[in-house]
């Protein structure tokens, strides 16, 4: 039925346009018609349909009307949003004054937003010129013209039929399938939790050495106090005497105050062990030595000391493999320096006190401490005893 009334409208336009007998006559009527024709006017989503763009211009001897076809080719228009799977473009065929031309363009559409709704085909512009023949053998050329074509709604349709009870699987899988999918669930269980099981008795094996370990330096070092607790003592009491000594200057008693911190930070650098004695609640803290205390609410206070020199910093830092890094070598060479002024300072016949040179030395060594008391940390110390424990060295 379609077809038969497409030929019945090619027909009736062509007979429309076949009646003037004259270029005055055919200039008059329309120079160009298009019109747009669906083979359906609903369809559902991704559901592959044709629409047929036909049109009929002006042709005879003293009018032709020429359109721009070269952006009506499947390759080149634009139909947006539906999608282009294909086309074709049939012969023309000429019908009176008229000319007839078609495209055939097979279109879908994929979103699910557009479910119920009007979707238009969007207007279509077409360009076209007017040549008229003014002369045997001369013809005008007009300027170029726009015919705007208007859309074409579609109805896109839901996915389900509107008579649809009821929405169900369409997989077909079997019983015995889930049973089979069940089974291996189980198995899948019963092997996670039995790695699960081995995995913490590994974690308890690993764990017992570091246990033995504990309790053996906590029955040696009971009542010392930890190095990290120590260097915050430290790094708080040479920043005191820095204050101090920008106020009254350097004197015996800062200057001794200052060599006891640090020989107790060069202590720590090179990993020697400090000297530490109990001292009582409201004890004086013996000359050369710092006090420090932590615990809430019986605390614990003792007295530390430290006898290394600048030679032993040294032999520290000659002995330094490859792989440390610069800022430890970096701290050594400080602390070695500032330890050689602060003797100079407090022991020479004839004290050599330059407050740049001893502010200086005070100041790397309270950042020295800060960085050591940072790398003794708790939780650093028990992960490097952890790694120590789990991978021993061979």
């Amino acid at each position: 039925m379609r077809r038969i009334f497409g030929v019945l409208v090619l027909a009736s336009v062509g007979a429309h346009f076949s009646a003037p007998g004259n270029a005055q006559e055919m200039t008059s009527v329309e120079p160009i018609r298009c019109w747009w024709q669906s083979s359906t006017g609903a369809v559902t989503i991704g559901e592959a349909f044709d629409v047929t763009l036909t049109c009929a211009v002006l042709d005879t001897e003293a009018v032709q009307v020429v359109p721009d076809e070269s952006r009506l080719g499947v390759a080149s228009i634009q139909v947006a949003p539906f999608e282009i799977l294909g086309g074709s473009h049939p012969p023309d065929s000429h019908r009176g004054s008229r000319r007839f031309f078609q495209y055939r363009y097979s279109l879908r559409l994929i979103n699910a937003d557009s479910i119920g709704r009007d979707v238009n085909v969007p207007v279509l512009p077409i360009q076209y010129r007017v040549h008229s023949r003014v002369a045997a053998n001369a013809s005008l050329e007009g300027r170029d013209l726009t015919y705007l074509l208007p859309p074409l709604p579609i109805k896109v349709l839901s996915l389900v039929p509107a008579d649809a009870a009821d929405i169900r699987d369409g997989a077909d899988a079997s019983l015995g399938a889930v049973e089979s999918l069940r089974f291996r669930t189980s198995l899948f269980q019963i092997l996670a939790l039995a790695l699960g099981a081995i995995a913490a008795v590994m974690v308890l094996l690993a764990l017992l050495p570091l246990t033995r370990r504990a309790r053996t330096a906590t029955s040696k070092d009971e009542g010392r106090l930890p190095d990290r607790i120590v260097l915050h003592h430290v790094a708080a009491e040479l920043e005191g005497v820095k204050r101090e000594a920008a106020i009254e200057g350097w004197t015996d008693g800062l200057t001794a105050r200052a060599l006891a911190a640090l020989r107790i930070v060069a202590a720590s650098a090179i990993d020697r062990p400090s000297s530490q004695k109990p001292l009582a609640k409201d004890a004086p803290t013996p000359e050369g030595r710092l006090a420090a205390g932590q615990g809430w609410p019986r605390p614990v206070r003792v007295s530390v000391s430290s006898p290394v020199t600048t030679d032993d910093v040294g032999r520290a830092g000659s002995k330094l493999p490859d792989s440390v890094s610069m800022t430890r070598r970096h701290h050594l060479e400080g602390l070695q320096q500032g330890l050689a002024a602060l003797a100079a300072a407090l022991y020479r016949q004839v004290p050599v006190r330059d407050s740049h040179v001893l502010d200086e030395a005070v100041r790397h060594g309270a950042s020295v401490a800060r960085d050591l008391e940072q790398e003794r940390a708790s939780w650093r110390t028990l992960r490097r005893t952890l790694w120590r424990t789990v991978w021993p060295r061979r």
